[in-house]
């Protein structure tokens, strides 16, 4: 099994690639991106929920990763994570149960527990 933080490593190696390939393009994604998770009437913290479920419905494990890291660095409990993968398993039927359980797994080694 990979670990999470792995996982995270090589996301991040792929998007450079990317970013090296095509730099106006992700200048304007980075641009949105950043407009998007700004805090408005949703906090940060509750977008980057909404996109952790989304993560999870839609079986990305390096958006998972992502989120999972911004998640515990805007202070999420597991609780939460655990209710984000509920409402994902939800709109993601039973794929969601397989990634909401990798979404804990994600939170664990993001926080250094072992459950």
């Amino acid at each position: 099994m990979t670990s999470w933080k792995a996982l995270n490593t090589r996301a991040q190696a792929n998007t450079k690639r990317i970013q090296e390939m095509s730099p106006e393009t992700m200048r304007e994604y980075k641009k949105l991106q950043n407009s998007a998770y700004a805090a408005g009437a949703l906090d940060k913290k509750t977008k980057e929920i909404v996109a952790l479920t989304y993560a999870i419905a839609d079986k990305c494990e390096g958006c998972i990763g992502n989120h999972i890291n911004k998640l515990v660095a805007l202070g999420a409990s597991r609780q939460e994570i655990a209710e984000v993968a509920e409402v994902a398993i939800v709109m993601g039927g039973g794929p969601g149960m397989v990634y909401g359980g990798k979404a804990l797994e994600a939170f664990d080694e993001a926080v250094g527990e072992e459950n």
